[in-house]
């Protein structure tokens, strides 16, 4: 059997796998042309009835806020808003006098 018999087999495979790594690497490369981030839109801060009273960064702090408005008699929720930070949440008829024993606690 000729020497080049042994080769065509390996020569193909290697083929094979540059193809795929060409192909792969393409596939899953990060678009640079893409447009940048969309600032979130009022409709996406909408909580409905509820309007915040506080916005912090950590969840200890929005839960030690939540659990002071509750001993008040102010009933409070938490969410994340698309920043990252989480809010306070109280019904809008609490809204100035959540802000104020907020502000009173600082």
């Amino acid at each position: 059997m000729p020497a080049s018999a042994y080769l065509a087999g390996p020569m193909v495979a290697m083929v094979a796998i540059a193809v795929l790594a060409v192909v792969l690497h393409r596939g899953l490369q990060r678009d640079t042309e893409t447009a940048a981030p969309v600032a979130p839109s009022p409709a996406l801060d909408d909580y409905g009835l509820l309007a915040s009273a506080a916005v912090v960064r950590t969840l200890a702090d929005a839960t030690l806020i939540r659990e002071h408005l509750n001993t008040v008699g102010i009933r409070a929720t938490l969410a994340t808003a698309p920043d990252g930070r989480i809010r306070v949440l109280v019904f809008t008829d609490e809204v100035s006098r959540a802000r104020r024993v907020v502000g009173e606690t600082r």
